[in-house]
């Protein structure tokens, strides 16, 4: 037998018409997808119904399907917001292009560290039950992703810190090979071989785009100095150039 959904309890009729005027369309849209990504989580995409999301943000029924249609288009917006989330998560809340350039392996590490904690939601997006929204939230979530990516990979060849390289394609590949990771470890896996994988992962990415480590300076500078301060020489170093006496 299917799964009862507890529902939340009753609220007051004109409470509610209160609440609801109170709120703003975007932040409806947000409870909205809230609701639904704490139902599928716990029951499931086929045991949560929209009378019970609508029921867990508080909305009618109706505006469910005034801003999402259907239950299939909910979980194609939960890809598009996860993948939002995942490029927020890469790249520390940063852009593709601000400096200093982030290591690619901390990005990596940080896109399976947000993973992890999202496990059920990767489920979800990746085993949905209609065979019709898996493949849409995929290709929303991956949209979303590949435009930064390719911003960032167009980024690092400019500045020499890769090879030369169609960032476009390159991104494409690079996604489909951490996807590919974090569903064999999140997905089928149970995740318990996490750190082999991001190993793997790592070494597959940064010697596909050949990257190379940020150029630095020969010289530093004093905290409050204007004058640079040479690297150190030992006393051997120091003798041997300075010219000798003839003898």
């Amino acid at each position: 037998m299917p799964t009862s959904i507890r529902t939340p309890p009753r609220v007051d009729g004109a409470r509610r018409r209160v609440r609801r005027r109170a709120r703003t369309p975007d932040a409806t849209r947000a409870q909205v997808l809230a609701s639904a990504r704490t139902l599928f989580a716990k029951y499931g995409y086929a045991a949560t119904t929209t009378a019970a999301i609508a029921r867990g943000a508080d909305v009618s029924e109706g505006i469910i399907f005034h801003w999402f249609r259907s239950k299939e288009a909910l979980v194609v917006a939960l890809g598009r917001e996860f993948a939002r989330e995942v490029v927020d998560a890469m790249f520390a809340g940063r852009g593709p292009t601000d400096d200093p350039v982030p290591a690619l392996s901390a990005m990596l590490k940080r896109t399976f560290a947000y993973v992890r904690e999202r496990r059920t939601l990767v489920r979800l997006l990746t085993l949905s039950p209609d065979p019709s929204s898996s493949p849409a939230a995929r290709h929303a979530s991956r949209a979303a992703l590949l435009a930064p990516l390719t911003t960032t990979f167009a980024h690092r060849s400019a500045r020499g810190l890769a090879r030369p390289m169609d960032p476009r394609i390159a991104a494409e590949l690079m996604f489909a090979l951490v996807e590919a990771a974090l569903v064999e470890c999140h997905v089928f896996g149970d995740g318990s071989r996490e750190e082999a994988y991001l190993k793997e992962t790592i070494r597959c990415v940064e010697g596909a785009l050949g990257v190379r480590p940020a150029r630095t300076t020969a010289t530093t500078r004093r905290p409050g100095h204007g004058r640079p301060v040479r690297p150190a020489r030992s006393r051997l170093a120091r003798r041997s150039s300075r010219p000798g006496r003839p003898r």
